[in-house]
Order: structure tokens, then C-alpha cells, then sequence
């Protein structure tokens, strides 16, 4: 992996992360006549569209429900939901092996390193909304609604999703294949997910321990009482829970120039690479980085990602890593002016909080 996405890893990313955002309006302002009534604000259909759809992201990732699909995630292991006959069309071997992700699972066919293309699908889950399903086709197999999309991907590959229930979260089984094109991507990729659907669906329990020193079914966000014994005065949100192994919390105080978003996730990654913008940092006995290198004249965020397990062999996307942020946000801000002083020190904030996790692992 290059530098740069090593020192990314280190920050919330697309993965990981869902963002809830507060929807706009549109507004269309019409010309008063004389003697008529004032003229009135209308708000266009894609701004309600956006405004519905941001209401039910934030309702799902906020959800007791959602919270405790989320817990069901982090003690399966959807390895065994795989099925590898479909794939020996493909080719053989065929081989499951984790990610993407802690809740992830990969099937591939072939052996990576040849001339023979290898073919693999990648399962793991997302948030995933009746709005989201709208830019999607809907089709059924084998008893099951799959939602593809509707313009091409990139060449030899296609995701398409299966909706957890009514959860407003889906699987994604998305297929790679290593070289060439694979015209037929979407149309295999929705084979195989009718293949695994009811086991999948099912989302099986894991059956024998993690091996070593592990972070799956682990819950980054146990401590969060804890956590929020740094913040006295301060209100949280609701805790936000997007992924199986990450949560997020926004924190307000009246009268405070900032506002700020803590983030609390682990991952299963490359160790994170030392550099001038990432010093190393020691927590609780472990090994890390830092990110918090000032931009511009933005006020001063800050972040660590600690080496729980070192990836096997060195080099490759298979550490377990426990990442904390602290991200402020300016309330107000006034063109041309410097930033106030924050009344928090960010990197104090999370260098506790980092402790706290560790601590909680046992």
C-alpha cells in the first residue's frame, strides 16, 4: 500500500464512516405585485427528496434496532454464508479469507500471482436506505430482491446489494476479477448473492474463537459512558452507529465557539506508516501514529490509529487497528478572521479516550 493511503487509513474514511447531514432548501422567490400577497418560498422536490433521505439515514444509524443488528454483526462470521461451488466455474482453488473490514468475508477462485485471472466477490455490510434503493434497479433472485445499479461500473467489476430486512442496511457483494474484462460481472455477481442469500440473511453466528490477539466482536463504543466523562457540560447526540465496528458522536455546549464530532472505530488494515505528518505515538502500551498537522487556518483537530495486532505477513491489509478523532467544528466563523482558541485540547481528549478503549478490551 502506498504512503499515502497509510497515512489515510488514519482518518474516518468512506468505508468506515456515513456522514449525516442536515438537508437544504431551494428557495424560489417570486415578485410581489401591488396590493398582492407577499411572495412565497417554495422548496423544490430534490430538496425534500435530500431532506427525506437525510431524516431516515440519521433515523437508522441512531436506531435501537440498527445498534443491535450491529452487535449481531460483530459476533458473526459471514465466511460461513459462502458458498464456494458457484465459484469453481471460475476456477480452482477457491478460497474464503476475512475483509473487507472486521465484519468482511472474500471468496476468490484461482491463485493470485498467474497468467489465469482470478475472479473474487467481497460481502460486507453497509447502510443502505429505501432512498438509496431508489437509484437502484430492483430485481428478484431466487426469492430474493437484489438491487443493482443502474449505469456500469468500472471495468470487471460490479457490487450489487441485499437489503437486511427492513433494517435500512444491506449487504454488498461486490465482484473483482484481476485483469481483463468481465462483461458479465453483474449478471455473476447476482447469481452468486441468490446463491448465498438465505444463509447470508441468516447472518450466521461465528462458531469457534478468533485466533490470537483479535479485535472481532469487539465494540469500539462500549466504553462510551466513559468517554463522555470527558466532555463535562457538553451535550451529546444520540450515538451514531454506521458500521459494526465504529460509532460517532457530535457534541455541543451553549456558548462554546465549536462544536465537535468524536469518532471511535476500529479497523482491519495495513500498520500505519511513520512519517513527518504521522509522529509516532505510544498509548496504553501500544504503538501508533498521530495525525494532526495544522491546515490553513483550521482549527486544530486530532487523531490516532494503535497497532492492536500487527499485520501477518508485515505489509499487508490484515492489523487490527483502533483509530480515535476528534474533529472541531467553528460555529459562526467570520471570513478574514483567525479562529478562536478552542476550550478543549483535542489531542489531550483523545489520547484519554484512547487509553479508555484499550482498557475496555481486557
Amino acid at each position: 500500500m502506498h504512503a499515502s493511503s497509510r497515512r489515510a487509513a488514519a482518518v474516518t474514511a468512506a468505508a468506515l464512516v456515513t456522514t449525516v447531514l442536515a438537508g437544504c432548501a431551494s428557495a424560489v422567490v417570486g415578485i410581489a405585485e401591488p396590493g398582492a400577497a407577499p411572495p412565497t418560498t417554495t422548496t423544490t422536490p430534490r430538496a425534500v427528496a435530500a431532506k427525506d433521505s437525510n431524516a431516515e439515514n440519521a433515523r437508522v444509524v441512531t436506531s435501537e434496532a440498527g445498534a443491535a443488528l450491529m452487535a449481531k454483526l460483530r459476533a458473526a462470521d459471514l465466511c460461513l454464508a459462502l458458498d464456494p461451488e458457484p465459484m469453481k466455474k471460475f476456477g480452482e482453488p477457491v478460497t474464503t479469507y476475512m475483509g473487507p473490514g472486521l465484519p468482511g468475508c472474500k471468496i476468490r477462485s484461482g491463485n493470485p500471482g498467474t497468467e489465469v485471472p482470478t475472479h473474487r466477490f467481497e460481502i460486507s455490510p453497509s447502510v443502505y436506505t429505501v432512498f438509496d434503493r431508489q437509484k437502484d434497479q430492483e430485481v428478484e433472485v431466487a426469492g430474493h430482491k437484489i438491487y443493482q445499479p443502474t449505469k456500469p461500473g468500472l471495468e470487471g467489476t460490479c457490487s450489487v446489494r441485499l437489503p437486511i430486512e427492513d433494517s435500512g442496511f444491506a449487504f454488498t457483494i461486490s465482484g473483482y476479477k484481476s485483469k481483463g474484462a468481465w462483461p458479465e460481472a453483474c449478471e455473476d455477481a447476482k447469481a452468486y448473492t441468490g446463491a448465498i442469500a438465505r444463509k447470508l440473511l441468516a447472518i450466521p453466528a461465528r462458531t469457534t474463537p478468533p485466533t490470537g490477539k483479535s479485535l472481532l466482536g469487539k465494540d469500539p463504543c462500549a466504553a462510551q459512558q466513559q468517554f463522555l466523562g470527558e466532555f463535562a457540560g457538553w451535550s451529546p447526540s444520540p450515538v451514531i452507529r454506521n458500521h459494526p465496528y465504529g460509532c460517532r458522536i457530535a457534541l455541543t455546549k451553549p456558548g462554546d465557539a465549536y462544536s465537535y464530532t468524536l469518532n471511535v472505530f476500529f479497523q482491519y488494515n495495513v500498520e500505519q506508516e511513520v512519517t513527518a505528518d504521522t509522529p509516532a505515538v505510544t498509548i496504553a502500551g501500544l504503538s501508533g501514529i498521530r495525525l494532526n498537522k495544522p491546515f490553513m487556518d483550521l482549527p486544530e483537530s486530532c487523531a490516532v490509529t494503535l497497532n492492536y495486532r500487527p499485520s501477518e505477513p508485515k505489509g499487508t491489509n490484515t492489523g487490527h487497528l483502533i483509530s480515535v478523532e476528534l474533529n472541531p467544528t467553528q460555529l459562526n466563523p467570520r471570513l478574514g478572521q483567525k479562529a478562536p482558541p478552542q476550550s478543549l485540547k483535542p489531542c489531550e481528549v483523545v489520547d484519554k479516550i484512547a487509553t479508555t478503549v484499550v482498557g475496555n478490551l481486557g
